[in-house]
């Protein structure tokens, strides 16, 4: 990333700051200020609405602000990930390739969209990166199983109790002086969430599990050998910490370390054997 590059996305991101911040921030201060007993409800339809419109218009309209996205070229490569999605039904309408080399190494690929109206893309780092377009699909086809299996859903679904029990939470104990005092306090703060860890930690235990998951879907659809080779190769060029504490890594990180995932899809072709 160039000096230029660092300043403009700084601007950019002040500027949207200036833009959605104070109207944000607003309608939460207005809500609190006239929520009354159904305060918890109130906040959680605003959070839930605005979290489905900033799905809705970060990728049309925020990131290529600050990232290129040009469709991926016809050849090979658009065939064969056309024909992976054809064949999960996955309602695929368009391919981008969007320009993450310009910012860092690090490579992925993403899916987007509502119902219909599916989008995938492809870091140009993960096209680089991958020996071959096996690898490629490999990858592609475990972030597909995540849309079959239906993590997303779970996900979002989990978070929106999460933060409606939160809200909950903050309404019961919002009055309480000697809750916020038996913390140490000697004015009453906004929030406080002594269970915040434990949420974190149950959220990235499910994520872990839903990983191993979506490696064992690209398994089953045969791409385990492209799905390891690419895994060693992106976690090489990403730099990623590759044998971690078991512990530390279930705590602190919402993606299993490379040598439990390739340990996991190793037992399965034991399992088969």
């Amino acid at each position: 990333q160039t000096i230029w590059l660092f300043f403009r996305d700084l601007i950019k991101g002040i500027c949207l700051a200036i833009v959605l911040g104070p109207p944000i921030v607003s309608a939460i201060i207005v809500i609190v200020q006239n929520g009354g007993p159904y305060l918890a409800i109130y906040l959680w339809a605003f959070m839930f609405v605005l979290s489905l419109v900033m799905m809705t218009i970060y990728p049309v309209l925020i990131a290529p602000l600050f990232n290129k996205f040009t469709p991926l070229p016809e050849g090979e490569l658009r065939l064969k990930i056309e024909k992976l999605a054809s064949s999960l039904k996955f309602p695929l309408k368009k391919l981008f390739v969007v320009d993450g080399s310009t910012r860092s190494s690090h490579s992925n690929a993403y899916m987007y969209g509502f119902f219909k109206n599916k989008r995938i893309v492809l870091y140009d780092t993960l096209i680089q990166q991958c020996k071959n377009d096996e690898e490629i699909v490999a990858v592609i086809a475990h972030e597909l199983g995540h849309w079959k299996l239906n993590h997303t859903m779970y996900s979002f679904i989990a978070v929106q109790i999460l933060t409606f029990l939160q809200f909950g939470g903050y309404t019961l104990v919002r009055n309480s002086t000697d809750l916020f005092r038996s913390f140490g306090f000697d004015t009453q703060p906004h929030t406080v969430i002594p269970l915040q860890h434990l949420v974190s930690f149950g959220l990235n235990l499910v994520s872990r599990s839903f990983e191993f998951q979506a490696d064992a879907f690209a398994k089953k659809l045969g791409y385990g050998s492209a799905l390891r080779a690419g895994l060693v190769k992106l976690q090489e060029e990403n730099l990623s910490a590759m044998n971690t504490d078991p512990w530390y890594s279930a705590y602190h990180y919402s993606h299993p370390p490379l040598v439990e995932r390739l340990a996991a899809i190793d037992a399965a072709d034991k399992k088969e054997e």
